[in-house]
């Protein structure tokens, strides 16, 4: 009702299969038992009268599975999630439906958890 509605329209299927996730800055992955890989993550703060006496940025750690390290070493920013989804399928044999809810899930995650962004092209 009051100001604009800042609200984008969401993108189809089509698009978001060739959407580019990239390695946001200050994401560091270090290898860990079996291959796995470790991130390191800076979180911002969050917001509210409590967060203002928290530090601007936390470190998190996020480990990964086997698959999900498979997923995150595929991300260079050049490959679009089509072609990592195509990777994965190969990798571990999975029919391609299954691969592209698990992988475009697990994509979701990492860019709700500061890991990845994606770029929409």
């Amino acid at each position: 009702m009051f100001g604009r509605n800042t609200r984008q329209a969401p993108i189809d299927r089509r698009r978001s299969l060739a959407a580019v996730p990239v390695v946001n800055e200050g994401v560091n992955a270090a290898e860990g038992d079996a291959g796995r890989l470790i991130l390191t993550v800076a979180v911002p703060r969050g917001r509210g009268l409590l967060a203002r006496f928290r530090p601007r940025f936390s470190q998190k750690r996020i480990k990964l599975d086997e698959l999900g390290s498979f997923v995150f070493s595929r991300i260079d920013g050049k490959r679009n999630v089509r072609t990592i989804i195509r990777d994965f399928i190969v990798r571990y044999g999975t029919n391609r439906r299954e691969a592209e809810l698990s992988t475009v899930d697990f994509l979701r995650s990492l860019a709700r958890r500061y890991v990845i962004s994606i770029v929409v092209k």
